[in-house]
């Protein structure tokens, strides 16, 4: 049982730092362009956003084109800010998203924020759990189990996601943002027409592939090491 509960915390830890790592990693505007061209994206439709000043109109009226170099500079500013690499939401010039728009990427803020957080712990609890197993020199069966038993569990989760991508994602956003203000408009809102399906579905297969990638180059690294022991 200790043995068991022993794994479990590790296979934890392992997914937990592998997942927000890889999300950090895959953020940029790197995977972005990739993503783009792979579903033959060159650019957006956006809604304009008349400026405070100008005459009021029928919002969602008037639509302009984006291209894609566009797109990725929309992208660079928003994740520099959420990230924490910038301590202010980035301006744009002229409007460009809302104000309920920059509350909820404000909200995006405070969640990476936290991943920071649970990203050091995970990384404490994997380098706790890896000194008290080498003192009792099962460190290579440790790192084997945990890491396929986080392998494994990412993939049977990769496996659902593939067939009920939306619940799942709706979960997510109703677990980590409550308040419902990521709720826009397809119609009306450029921070969907900037992130649509094809992007989350993109990063999830890339955070989610990374993370199995490496679960199984280390379970099969610590499993080669244990059998090259046992056969001195």
């Amino acid at each position: 049982m200790i043995r068991r509960l022993e794994v479990a915390i590790f296979a934890v830890a392992f997914a937990l730092a592998g997942l927000i790592t890889f999300a950090f990693v895959w953020s940029g505007d790197g995977p972005y362009a990739w993503l783009a061209n792979a579903n033959g994206v060159t650019g957006a439709i956006f809604v304009d956003r008349p400026a405070p000043s100008a005459t009021p109109r029928v919002a969602g009226t008037v639509e302009h084109p984006v291209s894609l170099t566009m797109l990725l500079e929309y992208h660079r500013g928003w994740v520099a800010y959420v990230s924490g690499a910038t301590a202010t939401p980035p301006s744009f010039g002229t409007p460009v998203f809302t104000a309920d728009e920059y509350a909820h990427m404000a909200d995006v803020r405070r969640v990476f924020d936290g991943a920071k957080v649970v990203l050091a712990v995970a990384l404490v609890v994997l380098a706790i759990r890896l000194q008290r197993a080498l003192v009792r020199r099962d460190a290579l069966r440790l790192g084997r189990d945990g890491a396929l038993a986080a392998t494994i569990g990412v993939l049977v989760v990769g496996v659902v996601a593939a067939v009920a991508f939306d619940p799942l994602f709706l979960l997510f956003h109703e677990v980590f943002f409550p308040q419902g203000n990521f709720l826009f408009d397809p119609a009306s809102s450029n921070l969907i027409r900037l992130y649509p399906d094809w992007y989350w579905q993109g990063i999830t297969g890339l955070v989610a592939g990374s993370l199995v990638a490496v679960g199984a180059v280390v379970a099969a690294t610590c499993a080669l090491a244990l059998r090259r022991l046992r056969a001195r």
